[in-house]
């Protein structure tokens, strides 16, 4: 009887410890109210957009909640909190190289399945430049818009709980501006919640009138 009652126990304490569901993030939302439309269009035979060009720092900025406290502060290299960087291979070029003007950056698009992402360095005395490659995980493209892997953390992380996923996606406006759009919210919790869960956020980069690179 006793082994009986302990493992009645025991399968009560296993259901408790059960994880809560793993959530779906939402779907791209549309843009904001007073911005132009989404560009649908992709480069010939994929599923990508056409991102290459110069975009001028620092952005126009909607969030879907006033809400900062997983938020960068808003300065001239906020594109660094949601393009993972860390992903790409890096190199440093000449100021010269690609003659990059202050406060932009520039992109540049071989074909669908790479990028290079490149910006001045804080002094402005060279130009590092990260290079994206689809094959290796670094991104991926879905009906005309550039999605980075997720980065999703449950569980606990120096004595504290976390539960939250990213999702960062690049695409292009109407009107030729880029966009990084990021939505945030749970990793795991009650699925009816979900649309009140998670916050979006959108940065808007004017393009330049002409390139401004080799």
């Amino acid at each position: 009887m006793r082994n009986v009652t302990a493992v009645v126990a025991l399968v009560l304490y296993c259901a408790s410890c059960s994880l809560p569901d793993e959530l779906e993030i939402p779907p791209l939302p549309g843009p904001p109210d007073d911005w132009h439309g989404f560009s649908t269009s992709t480069i010939p035979g994929s599923d990508c957009p056409m991102i290459e060009g110069e975009y001028f720092e620092p952005p126009s900025i909607q969030r879907s909640k006033n809400n900062r406290k997983y938020i960068p502060k808003d300065n001239l290299w906020l594109f660094s909190g949601y393009i993972p960087l860390h992903l790409a291979d890096r190199q440093v070029l000449a100021k010269s190289k690609l003659n990059i003007r202050k406060n932009s950056f520039v992109i540049r698009q071989p074909d669908a399945s790479h990028f290079y992402f490149s910006f001045l360095n804080h002094q402005a005395t060279s130009v590092s430049e990260y290079y994206f490659k689809s094959d290796e995980g670094d991104f991926d493209c879905h009906d005309g818009y550039i999605e980075f892997p997720k980065i999703t953390r449950y569980g606990m992380i120096e004595g504290r709980s976390v539960n939250f996923q990213i999702r960062n996606i690049l695409l292009k406006d109407k009107s030729g501006a880029l966009v990084i759009q990021s939505t945030r919210g749970p990793y795991r919790g009650n699925p009816s919640k979900v649309e009140k869960e998670f916050s979006h956020e959108f940065f808007r980069y004017t393009k330049a009138n002409s390139a401004g690179f080799n």
